[in-house]
């Protein structure tokens, strides 16, 4: 899906219990979950002040448990750290991996050395 829209037949169809929001701020990111969520189930990509990824969750048992490793696979694979998501209108935070943090988009190129003790003195106090 390359649209921020939700297929609202997909939340009428049976066999459904419910869905589960991902929230993300970037919008490149919210496209790659939404794919890869979108090739075993049904998933789509919300616009709003954020990204927002739904899906469905089966009405079989254990559905949301395969769910949530793959977005924990996914959250790691993208050195992402943490993911907020909503299920039953309670929001939670799911933990991977670690953070990269040359690879956001924050990172300035050339810059993702760490930073010297010298440079961290000109900062921070010696300690």
């Amino acid at each position: 899906m390359d649209s921020c829209e939700w297929d609202q037949r997909l939340a009428i169809d049976e066999g459904f219990s419910g869905q589960v929001h991902f929230e993300l701020v970037d919008y490149a990111a919210a496209l790659r979950l939404t794919r890869r969520l979108g090739q075993t189930r049904a998933a789509g990509l919300l616009c709003e002040e954020s990204y927002v990824v739904a899906t469905l969750i089966g009405a079989e048992p254990g559905d949301l448990a395969v769910l949530l490793r793959e977005v924990e696979a996914w959250v790691e694979e993208e050195s992402a750290c943490a993911i907020r998501f909503m299920v039953d209108d309670r929001v939670y935070v799911l933990e991977a991996g670690g953070a990269d943090w040359s690879s956001h988009p924050w990172a300035v190129p050339g810059e993702t050395d760490e930073p010297s003790r010298g440079e961290l003195g000109e900062v921070l106090p010696p300690g």
